[in-house]
């Protein structure tokens, strides 16, 4: 029975090598999503099929459900497997150690089960910003089985105006030993004090946002900019602008580089995250990144907030 379920693994991680021709299979395996975190996962040799129909060991190692026996991922023997349960438990030792006992925790699984966000939002470990808003600190733990993300932590800001989520865009903080399994506490704390202090640069990202002034028109000529080199799909682009052009909350009143990019977190945390939280974390971070870009350097953002049209006809002239 192992060597017949094996199988089709195999032929499931042939399927997924060749997924150009395979658009609609992979879509649907990764789009869906869940909150159920505490399955546990198994590692079976996988097996090929020979021209005589026996059956071999590839020398890769299947990633399994024992629940529902879905493969979640294909990988090597160095591969060190972390169960979700594990790793929450032992992040939540790790904030207690840290003083940090208050918070709540969602988690979003994805793609069946091949990766794990545990988002954590601390409401009391908070940071006052320049123009008077106040963030909260954030933490995603992040696991996965496809081989994808290793057991690591991710910071973030939880904008406590209105519930807005931001993620960093700095480098994820590892959990556990590079190709290791073993989850030490000790080893998690040295990471949750990276994260935190992650957190506090994000804050100062935040105040050089909104020190950069711009008009209604230059913030819908950078989201058009942002569309234009794939940072924001039409549609993200179109959403965004709506709430850019309409601000819903008092504290987005003022025209500048931070509230605009509250624009896209609001409908991005609002409007996405629900459905696609993958999606929204990597569109949040991207957004950010091409801000802080844009804050430091001067042409950059002057670049950024020429509109399109504008653009075209200089260089139809030169």
């Amino acid at each position: 029975m192992r060597n017949l379920v094996s199988s089709l693994c195999w032929q499931e991680r042939q399927t997924r090598r060749t997924a150009s021709t395979q658009p609609k299979l992979v879509m649907a395996q990764h789009a869906i999503q869940s909150s159920k975190f505490d399955f546990q996962v198994e590692q079976v040799p996988s097996f090929m099929q020979l021209a005589d129909g026996s059956f071999v060991k590839d020398g890769f190692t299947l990633n399994r459900r024992t629940d529902d026996n879905t493969v979640l991922g294909v990988v090597t023997d160095r591969y060190g497997l972390v169960q979700n349960t594990d790793l929450i438990g032992a992040a939540e030792e790790a904030f207690a150690k840290h003083g940090l006992n208050n918070f709540t925790r969602d988690v979003t699984v994805t793609g069946r089960g091949r990766k794990m966000y545990a988002t954590y939002d601390f409401r009391d470990r908070t940071r006052k910003l320049a123009v008077g808003d106040v963030v909260g600190l954030r933490l995603f733990v992040r696991n996965s089985f496809d081989g994808v993300l290793t057991s690591s932590f991710q910071a973030g800001a939880l904008r406590l105006a209105c519930s807005n989520g931001n993620v960093a865009f700095e480098k994820e903080i590892g959990m556990t030993q590079k190709h290791g399994s073993k989850i030490s506490v000790a080893f998690i704390q040295l990471g949750l004090g990276r994260a935190i202090a992650a957190f506090d640069r994000l804050a100062d990202t935040f105040d050089k946002l909104a020190a950069v002034a711009i008009t209604q028109a230059q913030g819908n000529a950078i989201l058009s900019r942002l569309a234009e080199s794939n940072v924001l799909s039409g549609k993200l682009q179109e959403n965004i602008a709506e709430v850019w052009n309409n601000p819903r909350h008092k504290e987005d009143s003022a025209r500048n580089l931070f509230n605009l990019y509250n624009a896209a977190t609001q409908h991005l945390t609002h409007g996405v995250s629900g459905e696609r939280f993958e999606l929204a974390n990597r569109v949040s971070a991207n957004v950010l990144a091409a801000f802080d870009k844009a804050a430091k350097d001067p042409s950059r953002l002057a670049k950024l907030a020429l509109p399109v049209e504008l653009q075209v006809s200089e260089v139809a002239l030169n």
